[in-house]
């Protein structure tokens, strides 16, 4: 089996967005840890609006130039050290600015569907451009900010334009909606690895994208008292490394805690502790692919032994991969 281990590289969005350090540039020095000890790369979909924003501010302000370069140089080695380093779009950061303190984050626009078409294309090509600079390699996989890819035909023209031609967004059975973001996946196919045109949920044999989903998995309410259980009781263990806040997703803590919830395959947290089931899983069903999503600032002491005993425990079974790797769109 195929496994890609995808990262989010990103800030929190909330009020408390965190550091830099504490969010990004040292739990994914762990993951770098991880990789190299085992002979193993990473996929790491960079939010590309926040370096575009640094860059914009690191003149005036001395801390904002520390995090430009740190992350930058991470990113350069990233690339260079053979993970795939490719395109996450937040669209948000286009509204939100720096005020000599801290972040103001503006996520009245958080979806790329709430720009207008001309926009939309503005935003998709310089975004992939600053990871083009960075890396010098050619960026096609794309995977939505929260998700939120519909109606993705507004974006077709863009993606077109812009040669992105692969997207690992969509999670089966997927779906919320809220005030700022939504997605809905119900309805995509049992696959993992298809063809869309369109809509990403809809399957097109002939269509010009490739989806690459992210791997799904069907949680009780007990696995998610549990996760906020061993939260509280063991902090130093089950503690995000990101030192912010995640937006408020309201009505999401309830639905976890009182039914049974479709979920993305992932790293973080007490989520890694079902990676062995989910492979076993996905084995069952023939599949060839499995890809977990995970994010450097969500985290923990705990999901990295977890995942770094997964690597370890599966490297000489299954097929440690890239986006670039398998799509040999590298140039």
């Amino acid at each position: 089996m195929n496994i890609y281990i995808t990262l989010d590289y990103e800030i929190y969005f909330g009020e408390n967005h965190g550091t830099v350090d504490k969010c990004i540039l040292y739990p994914t020095s762990e993951l770098i840890r991880i990789a190299e000890k085992h002979d193993v790369r990473f996929c790491f979909f960079v939010d590309c609006g926040f370096i575009l924003k640094l860059d914009e501010y690191r003149k005036q302000f001395p801390q904002l130039e520390k995090d430009y370069t740190a992350i930058t140089d991470q990113i350069k080695y990233l690339s260079h050290s053979g993970h795939d380093v490719q395109l996450h779009i937040h669209p948000h950061w286009e509204d939100s600015y720096y005020n000599g303190e801290r972040w103001i984050i503006d996520v009245r626009r958080y979806k790329l569907i709430d720009f207008n078409e001309p926009e939309i294309e503005a935003i998709v090509t310089k975004y992939k451009k600053v990871l083009t600079d960075l890396t010098g390699k050619e960026i096609f996989t794309y995977r939505a900010g929260g998700w939120c890819l519909q109606p993705f035909r507004k974006l077709k023209k863009a993606f077109q334009k812009n040669n992105i031609t692969v997207d690992s967004s969509v999670f089966r059975k997927g779906f919320y909606v809220s005030e700022n973001y939504s997605y809905d996946f119900r309805n995509a196919p049992d696959k993992d690895i298809y063809q869309f045109e369109d809509e990403p949920e809809i399957e097109n044999t002939n269509g010009y994208f490739t989806e690459v989903p992210i791997s799904s998995i069907r949680n009780s309410p007990l696995f998610f008292w549990k996760l906020f259980l061993l939260g509280r009781k063991n902090p130093y263990l089950h503690k995000p490394l990101g030192d912010g806040r995640a937006m408020p997703a309201p009505g999401q803590r309830k639905k976890m805690l009182t039914q049974y919830t479709d979920c993305t395959v992932c790293v973080d947290g007490y989520n890694a502790h079902l990676l062995d089931r989910a492979v076993r899983k996905l084995k069952k069903k023939k599949f060839d692919n499995m890809v977990v999503i995970g994010h450097p600032k969500a985290l923990s002491r705990y999901s990295i032994q977890k995942l770094e005993e997964f690597v370890e425990k599966n490297k000489m079974k299954h097929n440690f991969t890239t986006y670039s790797k398998m799509f040999q769109k590298n140039k």
